[in-house]
């Protein structure tokens, strides 16, 4: 295992630490981490910091029951688009299995799917045995998974199985939220029924799962030089545009390359920074509006924008109208071509 390798700290800093009401500045200084750039670039960090960041989390949160609380406000609360390989999916196994492939750019954390003789079994680990996942992460694992297969089939779908490595203390803490007792086990899994396993979404999206697949792919292959740069780039900025970063420096940084090399490389490929982020952010706003419900003030979060006015200006300048009205006018000529 190359201990090296970093992960997005997004999940951490951004996310958790806003559900919270903890400091992100507080958070990595209080975990030694006070010289990553938060606020400036991209933070990433490697598996024993980012576990380290969710340890001290444990320690400043002013919630005791801060696992459970996280991860129902995760399942319900920002739109992370890794989250779109579940609710895109047909039923739960399938958009677990979707998940399990795309589990990483979420932090350096294995998420293994199989059948465990008539149950479906999700176990959740550290991508390296030698920096073990803190039990606490495992709990929130388990509770965000039950919480997000309960929003996906608007059922009251309950573990039949579950443990991870906590005291009684914590596992009763997460009982109510999973509808079973975990037990204390080294791995932390959680067990469906075989009826909830194939019970079905009422959020499936088949046509939108396509095009989050490809963006996803792109997220994972950011890092490999053998693609083309502008896919690379768009690959980052998929990434990172949850987070409100969408600087040329916040890529270039992402890609291990200098921002001037990223512009040269750019040019080279017939773009440029400016060009490959408005493509990025067109296309992802067009997938959102025609294949989604989603608000356009949740749309412009997304696409990392100050606010809905932003996102409503670059938008009409691509497409001559406003988000709404290209929602509506499409809605128009659907109804109108059914008839």
């Amino acid at each position: 295992m190359d201990t090296s390798q970093t992960y997005s700290l997004y999940m951490a800093t951004d996310v958790a630490c806003r559900i919270l009401g903890v400091d992100p500045k507080l958070m990595l200084e209080t975990a030694g981490l006070g010289a990553l750039p938060y606020g400036r670039a991209e933070i990433r960090g490697t598996a024993k910091q980012y576990f380290d960041c969710w340890n001290t989390m444990e320690v400043l949160s002013p919630r005791p029951d801060y696992v459970p609380y996280l991860g129902v406000a995760i399942s319900r609360g920002p739109v992370i688009p890794v989250f779109f390989t579940l609710s895109c999916a047909p039923d739960l196994e399938t958009g677990m299995m979707r998940l399990a492939q795309f589990k990483s750019l979420l932090g350096p954390t294995v998420m293994r799917v199989f059948r465990d003789g008539p149950l479906l079994r999700l176990e959740f680990e550290s991508v390296d045995v030698r920096v073990p996942m803190p039990p606490s992460l495992g709990a929130l694992q388990l509770v965000t998974a039950v919480e997000n297969v309960r929003g996906a089939t608007a059922y009251p779908v309950c573990a039949v199985a579950s443990g991870f490595d906590g005291s009684e203390e914590d596992r009763r803490m997460i009982a109510g939220n999973l509808g079973v007792m975990p037990e204390r086990s080294a791995a932390a899994y959680v067990s469906f029924s075989p009826e909830d396993a194939k019970r079905r979404f009422i959020s499936e999206n088949s046509s939108l799962w396509a095009d989050i697949e490809a963006d996803l792919t792109l997220q994972l292959a950011a890092q490999n030089e053998r693609w083309p740069v502008a896919d690379r780039v768009r690959g980052v900025l998929v990434d990172l545009m949850p987070a409100g970063r969408t600087g040329a420096e916040d890529v270039a940084q992402a890609l291990w390359i200098s921002r001037s090399t990223l512009q040269r490389r750019l040019r080279e490929e017939g773009t440029s920074y400016q060009d490959v982020l408005d493509a990025t952010r067109r296309d992802m706003a067009i997938r959102y509006l025609t294949k989604t419900t989603l608000r356009a003030d949740e749309i412009a979060s997304i696409l990392a924008y100050r606010d809905a006015n932003s996102f409503s200006r670059s938008f009409r300048r691509w497409t001559g109208q406003a988000p709404v009205a290209f929602r509506e006018t499409l809605t128009r000529s659907k109804w109108q071509g059914g008839e």
